[in-house]
């Protein structure tokens, strides 16, 4: 939906959830010497500035990232959450990096950080005609080149695959303001997972309190598809607030992800760094 722009919502509890996930997926894949391939279906700016005035407008930043590593600070100072700090070690180190300038990476961004130099190739995608200018500007700040399409993520997605590379990770990050983003997420990644089996496909969903039958329906659809080709498949959630204190339409109380052929040893992580991050945020 091109009246949706990221920068909004930048650094809030979601993108803490879904970069961390994306920086474990991207650690495995990076555990091996094989080249892989990236694809981001909804790339946003790649970075964002703290004092952009979309940010400051909806100060999420402020009670996600920033209270994030101000919290984990106190951690290391005291020497507590040792084993699920260092799980997160790498999301840290580039997002502390970023902070120093005062910015905040994007997926496009974090995901670069793993990109080996004349090896794995990332291909990110945009259909905002303001945002792609941005994305464009700030990945010539990249370690790597990506590969950059002004095209809409699923057309790129499903026009793109099997990449030639086919070891690889596909993160599908949809606004969900138009309602059709939920059957055509299950449509792309049916076609997708059909081409590419043995591409990780992650998609991140919102926790909204109007939107349970939607998610619900998303999720029951894509684990029967992994379960119908014999995949493997992981949901993980991350709920910060009680849906029945909001009122209002637009009330995200939590975020989800779901992985089709998850490294295998995402799910025992998730489930330390879940409650970490609820206790660090709240």
């Amino acid at each position: 939906m091109l009246s949706y722009i990221h920068a909004y919502h930048a650094g809030n509890h979601a993108d803490i959830l879904k970069h961390i996930t994306v920086s474990l997926i991207l650690s495995y894949l990076c555990k091996k010497e094989k080249p892989f391939t990236i694809f981001d279906t909804h790339s946003g700016s790649g970075i964002y500035s703290f004092s952009d005035e979309r940010l400051r407008k909806t100060d999420e930043a402020e009670d996600g990232i920033k209270r994030f590593l101000a919290r984990l600070s106190e951690y290391e100072l005291s020497n507590e959450h040792e084993e699920e700090r260092k799980l997160i070690a790498p999301y840290i180190e580039i997002v502390r990096a970023y902070a120093l300038k005062n910015l905040y990476p994007g997926s496009p961004a974090i995901e670069n950080n793993f990109v080996r130099p004349d090896k794995d190739i990332q291909i990110l995608s945009e259909f905002h005609p303001t945002v792609i200018n941005e994305l464009k500007e700030n990945a010539r700040n990249f370690n790597s080149k990506p590969q950059i399409h002004f095209r809409d993520g699923y057309e790129m997605l499903k026009a793109l695959t099997p990449p030639e590379i086919k070891r690889g990770f596909c993160l599908i990050d949809p606004s969900y303001e138009d309602k059709k983003d939920y059957d055509d997420c299950i449509k792309a990644i049916t076609e997708v997972h059909k081409k590419w089996s043995v591409g990780i496909i992650a998609l991140w969903y919102p926790l909204l309190t109007h939107n349970e039958g939607e998610v619900t329906n998303l999720i029951d659809r894509i684990e029967f598809l992994a379960e119908s080709t014999q995949s493997n498949f992981l949901n993980i959630r991350l709920e910060v607030k009680e849906p029945e204190k909001f009122s209002g339409l637009a009330a995200l109380y939590g975020s989800g992800m779901v992985i089709v052929n998850p490294p295998y040893t995402l799910a025992s992580d998730m489930e330390k760094i879940i409650p970490f991050i609820k206790k660090t945020i709240l």
